[in-house]
């Protein structure tokens, strides 16, 4: 196993510290979902603090399905290219580790060997009957998470986990039981060396301010259109706020207004409200030398 340059890893702290810095202070952190170099430079030209990446997002421009259906050196690949492009710290989207606990050391050396500054880490697995989710036994990923504290301390590494929770997502059948198996979760992660929470589906007011309450770790939400506005998050308590691949859906859905306006119409109006050209090679000129 080839090392990673020293320097390598201390930039790659810096970023950590960063991001670390960020979630922990007052301000709740905003980290808009780049599926590519050109959304990210878009969203460090905008003024976000951070950016995270979306393994749904970058998947589905890729030509894949979300769910690890791309290899981990794809996605260690594209994660480094955006890293490389932008100055703010970058979370990858690591999805379930690419393995079980004696493989996701090597996601965490990759990871940090092209200078992202943290990533996230499911509990969510697939395989259940009819394509259904279910949840990693708990016991399982606490070993993946012991596994990355391990890897962070043999490198000499500050990599951020963003651990997420998927019980309020999975278990749809008891919503009680679901948030206070959400809760023993986050927390058991939290102990276990996770620098933030991260729980999928938690919408409403109520079962946020419960986790915020109760998660002894800051708390990060995945934002949908039913969820309270940042600044209501913020009044919460939440940390921290994502977005998954919602730039990307809404990328793909303005692309196909575009193409049926020629199909039905043979003009091209909906261009008027795009980037034109000039703003587009002004935006990539911005892109930081590797």
């Amino acid at each position: 196993m080839e090392p990673i340059p020293r320097e390598t890893i201390a930039a790659a702290n810096t970023k950590s510290r960063r991001l670390r810095e960020l979630v922990l202070a007052p301000e709740i952190l905003v980290m808009p979902g780049a599926y590519d170099v050109l959304s990210a430079l878009l969203f460090e030209q905008l003024g976000f603090k951070a950016i995270q990446c979306t393994s749904g997002g970058i998947a589905a421009a890729l030509g894949y399905p979300d769910g690890e259906a791309m290899s981990r050196s794809l996605t260690v690949e594209v994660t480094g290219k955006i890293v490389g492009a932008v100055s703010v710290p970058v979370n990858a989207d690591a999805e379930r580790g690419y393995g079980d606990k004696n493989q996701i050391s090597e996601t965490v050396r990759a990871l940090v060997a092209v200078g992202t500054a943290g990533m996230n880490l499911e509990d969510g697995a697939g395989g259940k009957p009819g394509g259904a989710r279910g949840l990693v036994d708990i016991a399982e990923q606490l070993r993946k998470i012991a596994a990355v504290m391990e890897t962070k301390r043999a490198l000499g590494s500050e990599f951020f986990l963003n651990a997420r929770v998927d019980a309020l997502m999975v278990m749809t059948d008891d919503p009680k039981k679901a948030l206070d198996e959400a809760i023993r979760r986050g927390n058991a992660y939290a102990e276990a060396g996770g620098d933030c929470i991260f729980f999928m589906h938690a919408g409403s007011r109520e079962t946020i301010g419960r986790l915020v309450k109760e998660v002894k770790a800051p708390v990060s939400v995945l934002a949908g259109p039913q969820t309270p506005s940042v600044s209501e998050l913020q009044d919460l308590g939440v940390a921290r706020v994502s977005y998954g691949s919602a730039f990307m859906k809404v990328a793909i859905g303005a692309t196909r207004r575009l193409a049926q306006e020629i199909q039905d119409k043979g003009t091209i109006t909906a261009l008027k409200e795009a980037m034109q050209t000039p703003e587009i090679a002004a935006l990539v000129a911005r892109k930081k030398s590797n």
